[in-house]
C-alpha cells in the first residue's frame, strides 16, 4: 500500500495533460469506464432483440431468410417479406447518375 501512495502522489506532480493520458489507459480504475461499458452492454442487448424480428412486418424472424445488404444484416419472417422489402432496400441505397 505505500508503493500505492507514492506512485499516486508522484503522479499528482504530473502536468495535468499527462495525468489525462495516464487515466486513459488505466481503465479498470476508471469510474467513467463503467459507464460507457453499461451503455455498450444496453445497445448489444437492444442489437440482439431488434435482430430477432423482420424487418419488414415485424413478425418473428427465421434465420434462414436472413440475407446481407452491403455489410449489414436483415432478418425476415419469409420469402415474400424478404423480396419485397430487399427491393425497397437495394433501390434506396442504389447511386443514381
Amino acid at each position: 500500500m505505500i508503493i500505492i501512495n507514492i506512485l499516486q502522489m508522484d503522479l499528482l506532480l504530473l502536468p495535468n495533460d499527462i495525468q489525462k493520458l495516464i487515466g486513459e489507459f488505466n481503465v479498470e480504475h476508471r469510474p467513467i469506464m463503467r459507464v460507457v461499458m453499461n451503455e455498450l452492454l444496453i445497445k448489444c442487448e437492444e442489437r440482439i432483440e431488434n435482430d430477432q424480428y423482420c424487418v419488414n412486418c415485424g413478425n418473428y424472424a427465421e434465420e434462414q431468410y436472413s440475407t446481407y445488404i452491403y455489410w449489414h444484416k436483415y432478418n425476415f419472417c419469409g420469402g415474400w417479406c424478404q423480396s419485397d422489402k430487399e427491393y425497397h432496400i437495394r433501390k434506396t441505397l442504389r447511386r443514381y447518375k
